[in-house]
């Protein structure tokens, strides 16, 4: 007899990955591939839809196949924020922008006092990230194409649509760019605010998780090698189904989590989030999916990206290090927008202090992971949630130095789950609750389990070292802060898409 399984789908920024988990939690079969949908060309970070449609059906037919068993239902997620366009007839208006593209963050500048204005609406400032302002950057520099576009979805959205012919959105992701966490519901305010002719009428309808669902298609069906009318779930956001899946909020330990992928994720759970000692601006607030209370979520535009942007920029950095002290102090902030949090800049770019002749490429790409480390003590503390253990994920936690010292930094007990299968196995736990109707101890039982392994803060000399290069790290940054426009503004002046907001302004 053929197994019964839950089929996961999560299209990434770096990769897209499928997996079949049996009724049990285990996991049967996981397949990736390499995003090679993603087109880069300075601020501009675009996919190409059709590709990225492909992608998605070889890996979900390739883990079925794999799989050998008989699927129960589909659940899925993607990327998060960016403008995944589609015209009247559900056809994509051109390349999706990705949360990765820069070319909005100079208006947040300009936009200051209205960017303002939503920050009070929603409790989440938009950055050159946020689907709203991304729009505006397509009203001013290509009304043409603005005009074709009557849904605005997210990626996770789109296939959803793709899969089951519904235009179905959850307000998880939505409400940190268009409403309000605490109401739950969307605010016409918003486009108002920035000047935005069209907003929230092309959002879809929204449902929340566990109601967002439909059969496959029969043409989804054929491409995927699934069967026709399967169960198809809406998960929550990437970012949601990644810390579900390592443990926050499911692992009785676990009070805060950090996940270092593209990008870095730093979070906790809590039953009221005005209870927060410090909100940055770029925070956002998410409704938690499988129990109570809400995700408190920073999510920062530079996390494992900046150790590779290091690597293209100096020669012979190793990709594994062991820990290096040095009087090199690094400020992790590479990516086109700036950084969305805890510091919430969109100017904000990186200084590297203390370089020498003597300066190892060791030095280097262990200062970058102390930079990374640093900022997600500033984040954690900014939560305030206590001494509980600290859950991480993604690339950065097959690292065990980095681990090691995240731990030291932080003065936490670090859960490390260094597999790359923490979204699935997040939206797997969703598929449970919401589709076979597990409990919570099943969940954190079966379909979470235990971590794979547990990293002590150290004590004595490189604990001291820690705390002093993080104090160096804290002074230095709020002092090359006071320079980001400045210097943004120099490196803007020979582009012709700040020349024109420049005009317009």
């Amino acid at each position: 007899m053929r197994p019964r399984i839950i089929l996961c789908l999560d299209s990434g920024t770096t990769s897209v990955k499928a997996a079949a988990f049996d009724l049990s939690g285990r996991l049967v079969a996981e397949v990736e591939r390499p995003n090679d949908a993603m087109r880069r060309q300075g601020d501009r970070v675009e996919q190409d839809m059709p590709r990225t449609l492909a992608l998605a059906w070889d890996v979900l037919r390739s883990c079925a196949k794999k799989a050998e068993g008989s699927p129960e239902g589909l659940v899925l997620t993607g990327q998060g924020d960016g403008l995944w366009a589609l015209d009247a007839a559900g056809a994509p208006v051109g390349p999706a922008l990705t949360w990765l593209d820069g070319r909005a963050r100079g208006m947040v500048a300009e936009l200051e006092k209205a960017v303002d204005r939503v920050e009070a609406i929603t409790a989440s400032r938009p950055t050159a990230a946020a689907q709203s302002l991304q729009l505006l950057w397509l009203q001013r520099h290509e009304p043409d194409r603005l005009a074709r576009i009557h849904h605005a979805l997210r990626l996770k959205e789109w296939l959803f649509h793709e899969l089951t012919g519904q235009l179905v959105g959850e307000p998880t992701v939505v409400l940190p760019l268009w409403g309000n966490w605490r109401t739950g519901a969307l605010s016409r305010d918003v486009q108002d605010a920035l000047g935005l002719d069209r907003g929230i009428e092309l959002l879809p309808e929204m449902k929340p998780v566990g109601e967002a669902r439909a059969p496959l298609t029969s043409a989804a069906a054929a491409l995927t090698g699934l069967p026709d009318g399967l169960p198809v779930l809406m998960g929550p956001g990437d970012v949601q189904a990644t810390l579900i899946g390592i443990g926050l909020g499911t692992r009785k330990e676990v009070s805060n989590a950090s996940v270092f992928g593209t990008s870095a994720i730093h979070a906790c759970l809590r039953a009221d989030p005005d209870g927060m000692p410090e909100t940055p601006r770029g925070a956002m607030i998410q409704k938690f999916v499988i129990g109570d209370g809400y995700l408190c979520v920073h999510p920062c535009f530079n996390g494992a990206s900046l150790l590779s942007h290091l690597a293209d920029r100096f020669a012979n950095l190793p990709e594994r290090v062991a820990p290096t002290r040095s009087g090199i102090v690094l400020h992790p902030f590479m990516a086109p927008g700036g950084e969305r949090t805890p510091w919430t800049e969109p100017q904000a770019s990186t200084a590297i202090l203390g370089l020498t002749s003597a300066t190892t490429p060791e030095q280097i790409a262990w200062a970058g992971r102390e930079a990374l480390a640093f900022a997600a003590r500033t984040s954690h503390d900014m939560m305030g949630t206590g001494e509980g253990a600290l859950a991480l994920g993604g690339g950065l936690a097959r690292d065990a130095a980095f681990a090691g010292f995240l731990a030291t930094v932080t003065g936490r007990t670090v859960l490390r789950s260094p597999t790359s299968h923490a979204g699935p196995r997040g939206l797997a736990a969703v598929a449970a609750k919401h589709l076979l109707g597990a409990s919570n101890d099943d969940i954190a039982d079966l379909w979470i389990g235990a971590p794979e392994e547990r990293v002590q803060p150290a004590t004595g000399p490189e604990a001291d070292y820690a705390r002093a290069k993080f104090d160096l790290f804290r002074d230095t940054l709020a002092d090359a802060a006071r320079h980001w426009t400045r210097l943004a503004a120099l490196g803007a002046m020979n582009d012709p898409d700040t020349e024109n907001d420049r005009e317009i302004a």
